[in-house]
């Protein structure tokens, strides 16, 4: 008998892209082009759960090869003015490729590299793009343990907070908050709507142009949760299934809550980055973006000094609708 697999990856560009066009459009690969494949996906760590409906193997960069990476774009890392996958990453993809034909007893062995069928603006801006999209689950196991983690000591509602942030080659992201007027927004969560605070920490790394996000210090009514390990994203998705509500800052990473099924979600976006969040497939995804609300009223490079009371103050109407 003949056997097969096929090895998705590897991929090293931006979250959002991967959410959004590589995991759908290998998802439809995988079920029509490779269907009497075996098949195995190759990320960074903690991406397992994102891949395991469709795939036998989630593989993880080793830590030496995934500290190189510093400058995620689209599908890969933006070298000298490209967006490539490294040479280094390539070479473990061959090792792995050819282990498995060696010693794994497959007869072929096809490596499928993200960027074969290309990421284009017109892809990106499709209302429904190739691809099969489905919501994430967490386990019962994952989900019992981010529910004791973020227990806090009243019977308050908890709502979970992504302070997105980003620097690239020293400067600031043009849709980064100011992180004093997070703290004045996350106090008027806290003091006037009376809930809970789980901050979504994902460290940055030094030297990164990749983005991460603000966490402060844990409190009567604030908990900092740095998400990093192999189960990292499958725990956001608990948190996210587990709290009223998720509030993100301006970034792509803001549609990660429209594939956890029934999860409400406020994002802070600009003008003319807001419609992205709008398609059709993302309609699909939130059931025509219900409980969904998209607040961009500001400009690119005019975030950072927004008023954090105009953002609180439409987040309350928002909240206020999810409590009727």
């Amino acid at each position: 008998m003949n056997k097969k697999l096929i090895i998705f990856g590897p991929w090293c560009g931006e979250f959002c892209y991967e959410l959004s066009w590589w995991i759908p459009e290998i998802r439809k690969k995988r079920y029509e082009d490779f269907k009497d494949y075996d098949a195995i996906a190759i990320g960074p760590e903690g991406r397992k759960v994102l891949y395991k409906d469709f795939t036998e193997q989630y593989i993880s960069f080793p830590k030496e090869l995934e500290n190189t990476l510093m400058y995620p774009a689209t599908f890969g890392e933006h070298v000298n003015g490209r967006d490539i996958i490294p040479d280094n990453l390539k070479r473990f993809v061959h090792q792995v490729a050819t282990q498995n034909h060696t010693s794994g007893g497959y007869d072929r062995v096809e490596v499928y590299l993200p960027g074969t069928m290309p990421i284009t603006q017109k892809r990106t801006r499709s209302e429904q793009p190739y691809g099969i999209y489905r919501h994430f689950n967490a386990s019962a196991e994952i989900i019992k343990s981010v529910q004791e983690e973020i227990q806090f000591d009243n019977d308050r509602e908890t709502i979970a907070v992504m302070a997105r942030i980003r620097n690239r080659k020293g400067k600031t992201c043009y849709l980064d908050w100011n992180p004093k007027h997070w703290k004045t927004f996350i106090n008027s969560l806290i003091e006037d709507l009376k809930v809970n605070i789980v901050m979504i920490g994902i460290a940055q790394k030094d030297g990164s142009s990749a983005g991460a996000s603000l966490t402060f210090d844990n409190s009567k009514f604030i908990k900092s949760i740095v998400f990093e390990g192999e189960d990292s994203v499958e725990r956001q998705i608990a948190l996210l299934k587990l709290t009223k509500c998720s509030i993100y800052g301006a970034s792509g990473t803001a549609v990660f809550p429209f594939f956890v099924k029934g999860a409400a979600t406020f994002t802070q976006q600009t003008t003319t980055e807001g419609f992205r969040l709008k398609f059709q497939w993302e309609r699909d995804l939130t059931d025509n973006l219900k409980n969904v609300e998209i607040y961009d009223d500001n400009e690119n490079y005019k975030v950072y000094d927004a008023c954090p009371e105009d953002l609180y103050q439409r987040f309350k109407k928002f909240y206020q609708g999810l409590l009727v």
